[in-house]
């Protein structure tokens, strides 16, 4: 029952609160500290990848390490206080109403016919060229973006959280989801290919891999199970996830995206413009309809619904 009250009682508070954007959100100091410790380490560590590594690693373990002493510092005072303090360290590792606040922010617009705000609203949960959208290319944006970031924002994070109560109780629970959190948040920081981090991000973009690794395959289940309960296309759903996987650059992003595709009956993927340059991504899904506003509607209440069941499944487990 314990790990049943961390992984509610953070639903409840990501729900009530949200992911505020404060300074001192511990997500926020997790990219400060990483940028203000590269400068120092690169001096230090000549070569790249290790350089990389080592900033990574210590970041990710300083925080880590925060998490689950506070839990323990709380637990000697009474066990509610502990499982308080890891109910806070799972909530600021979890963000789904971040991720429908932002899909209903694109939502809005198109439905007022204003192509423009759309645009700007998409610009801040992709990195693509929003500018030269039409309306389905920005629906098509948004529901790529809630079908991967179900993964990084949400279940991924319940997933290390079960493991770490299961390893280590509520210290464990805490411990293991800002881990998560903290290297996801460390391959935004760092994971990119260009000059400068081609080689000093690889270590925090593969660890980010790893760690989304079994989330990412275990959400099909769950986005299954949701899309049979809302009426979708749940056979359609595993069949695309199955079929088109490989079909994009990150190892497990595909997996969330096809099989929101599938559920929705849509087709997405295919050549997109960023920073001016095209890349040519396969399609992924099933196109039986043309893609509408109705569409980011069922992809909110599916993503909540993946949510749910993919917590159910892992409490199930764990107590098992």
């Amino acid at each position: 029952m314990e790990l049943a009250y961390i992984i509610f009682g953070a639903f409840l508070l990501d729900w009530i609160f949200g992911d505020p954007r404060v300074s001192f959100h511990p997500v926020a100091l997790i990219g400060g500290m990483a940028l203000k410790l590269e400068k120092p380490v690169r001096k230090t560590v000549k070569n790249e990848f290790t350089a990389g590594m080592f900033c990574s690693l210590t970041v990710a373990l300083i925080f880590t390490g925060a998490a689950y002493s506070l839990v323990k510092i709380f637990g000697t005072v009474s066990c509610a206080a502990g499982i308080a303090a890891a109910v806070f360290c799972v909530y600021i590792s979890i963000a789904l109403k971040s991720l429908l606040i932002h899909a209903k922010a694109v939502e809005k617009p198109l439905k007022m016919g204003n192509l423009d705000k759309a645009r700007r609203k998409t610009a801040m949960i992709v990195s693509r060229d929003t500018d030269i959208l039409d309306e389905q290319g920005i629906i098509r944006s948004c529901l790529e973006s809630i079908g991967e970031n179900i993964i990084d924002g949400v279940t991924a994070a319940i997933f290390w959280a079960a493991l770490g109560w299961y390893c280590g109780g509520a210290a464990g629970a805490a411990a293991a989801a800002v881990f998560y959190r903290a290297a996801n948040t460390l391959d935004a920081t760092f994971g990119y290919k260009n000059k400068r981090y081609r080689r000093f991000g690889t270590f925090p973009a593969r660890l980010d891999d790893i760690l989304n690794y079994i989330p990412a395959r275990l959400t099909l289940v769950a986005i299954y199970f949701g899309a049979s309960i809302s009426g979708l296309r749940a056979a359609d759903a595993v069949r695309c996830a199955w079929r088109d996987r490989k079909k994009h650059p990150s190892p497990n992003s595909c997996w969330g995206m096809a099989a929101f595709a599938g559920a929705l009956g849509v087709q997405l993927g295919g050549p997109t413009r960023y920073k001016g340059e095209w890349k040519q991504y396969p399609y992924w899904g099933i196109k039986h309809s043309e893609l509408n506003i109705n569409h980011i509607g069922q992809a909110k209440k599916l993503a909540v619904l993946a949510a749910v069941i993919f917590s159910a499944l892992m409490l199930t487990a764990v107590i098992l």
